[in-house]
């Protein structure tokens, strides 16, 4: 919840005998800086009128505008709130162009303004609101949130602002400077020695496959538990998905089932590090031995920074991709993609087609597409890189609580319950935190009456998709990913889901 905070609240709060008289506004702000979830924010049109009030005030009490406590009045008020900027885009009323402002920079951030004005508050009802009102205004307005992507955004904003404007004021929209910067700040975060930025996670998947020439008559195997991008790329290059079961405890592709499956004409095998773990890689590896001209892609579209026997999930395979969309671990505000390897002749190759298949300006080598990613998203992704691991280390918490409360008394149903398996050789980026209930419906639906948001990551595997029919899969080849289908579910899954939170979800599971 954001609140932009009028001048006359500030000056109730810091100014001793408006203190006494205007108590609503003290215990108004002392509640409010108690709140994980708020942020409260003081508008860039205000902060002349502040200081010079407050450079007045002192100078009646002391005589004279003491500097040294003017500085750190300033230095604490901004310490406590965040500077909401006024947009260019503002309607200025000019019969009270100040209260304009703050209302359009109040927009600006979805916030209201917290402010005694009458005048105010009876000009602009829907945008403001009077302290006496903020106790009922936040327990009407306190839910849980699915991804939490609002949040996080409020807490990098400065940076975010930052590293946008230099994109927006160089107008370097397509591989501009802040593209090879993120892609030297991934291959150090993920250890692999290239890393090519792209478009998103589905295209991540054709540049891998495209840079293995990956054809029509090809096979490549991969999981039929998974987001249709993953066979759908398969398809749309012409070869031909060969689903696998998969294990009933992680959910990723079970590999004692792989080599029945393999053929001559089998090209790759694409493993999904679904909800953010990792498959089973030596179990992989052992195939690629057996099988040489096998080539392993991974898709990490949900476990970037997930890690396997101490390397990044970004630096397995042959290939690994991951995708930036913003539901997921490390998101941009858009789409967005990469592509990992340690072959300095796929990357260049991956680089290319990319880029059209340009060898050079207007010459081609390969068929390629369109596939880079904007300035802008890698502008957005450097900064939310730097805060990554902390990020990480929180989404750890969030599932090892969410594990301790459902496995606990508190959860009326433990038994019904199925909760998520992480191998003992590796970490998830928990990218979802999903369960198995036999009556998923039933349980959603009560889920949903108390406020709570789930999903079904997915509902039905891809042997029983429509667009997969003419494959000639039919209900029963692979039992594990229709039964988990029919039950699986996930929890709000973000860094900022709060201990009561996940209290509140386990007593009405």
């Amino acid at each position: 919840m954001n609140y932009l905070v009028d001048l006359n609240i500030i000056f109730d709060y810091y100014n001793n005998e408006r203190r006494e008289l205007f108590a609503e506004s003290v215990s108004t702000l002392d509640m409010l800086w108690n709140e994980n979830n708020t942020n409260l924010y003081i508008s860039s049109s205000s902060l002349d009128k502040l200081e010079f009030t407050k450079a007045q005030e002192l100078k009646r009490e002391f005589g004279y505008a003491s500097k040294i406590i003017l500085k750190n009045f300033i230095k604490e008020i901004l310490s406590k709130f965040k500077i909401a900027k006024t947009p260019s885009y503002l309607d200025l009323d000019y019969e009270d162009i100040e209260d304009s402002q703050i209302i359009a920079s109040a927009k600006a951030i979805d916030a209201k303004v917290i402010t005694r004005d009458i005048k105010m508050l009876e000009k602009y009802p829907n945008e403001t609101i009077h302290p006496s009102q903020i106790t009922n205004h936040q327990s009407q307005t306190t839910n849980i949130d699915f991804a939490n992507l609002q949040k996080q955004y409020f807490m990098y904003q400065s940076e975010l602002e930052l590293e946008m404007d230099k994109v927006l004021n160089n107008a370097s929209y397509i591989m501009g400077d802040a593209v090879t910067e993120l892609e030297k700040n991934l291959e150090e975060f993920t250890g692999a020695k290239y890393a090519i930025t792209c478009s998103n996670g589905t295209d991540a998947l054709l540049l891998a496959m495209m840079a293995l020439d990956i054809k029509p008559g090809d096979e490549v195997i991969t999981t039929p538990f998974t987001f249709i991008a993953t066979a759908e790329t398969i398809a749309f290059l012409g070869a031909t998905p060969v689903f696998v079961d998969i294990d009933e405890k992680t959910y990723n592709i079970d590999p004692s089932k792989i080599e029945a499956a393999i053929t001559p004409k089998t090209k790759a095998i694409i493993p999904v590090s679904l909800y953010g773990q990792p498959a089973d890689m030596d179990a992989l590896e052992q195939l690629k031995i057996k099988h040489p001209k096998l080539k392993i892609i991974i898709d990490g579209a949900q476990s970037f920074g997930s890690i396997y026997k101490g390397k990044t999930d970004s630096n397995l395979g042959d290939i690994s991709t991951t995708s930036f969309f913003p539901a997921k671990p490390l998101g941009c505000f858009g789409d967005g993609g990469a592509v990992f390897t340690n072959n300095e002749e796929l990357a260049n190759k991956i680089k290319s087609l990319r880029l059209h298949g340009q060898s050079k300006r207007y010459h081609h080598k390969y068929i390629g597409m369109g596939g880079r990613l904007d300035t802008l998203q890698a502008a957005v992704l450097n900064v939310k890189l730097k805060h990554y691991p902390k990020d990480l280390a929180l989404r750890q918490e969030v599932a090892q609580k969410y594990t301790k409360a459902l496995g606990s008394e508190v959860s009326t149903s433990p038994k019904n319950t199925i909760l998520p398996t992480v191998a003992n050789n590796c970490t998830s980026a928990w990218a979802q935190y999903s369960v198995r209930v036999k009556n998923r419906d039933e349980v959603q639906a009560k889920l949903k009456e108390a406020g709570i948001p789930t999903a079904v990551h997915y509902p039905m595997p891809l042997h029983l998709q429509e667009c997969f029919l003419y494959l000639g899969y039919k209900k029963g080849n692979f039992p594990i990913s229709e039964i988990v289908a029919d039950e699986i579910m996930s929890l709000p899954m973000n860094p900022y889901v709060k201990d009561e939170e996940i209290e509140y979800i386990a007593r009405e599971f």
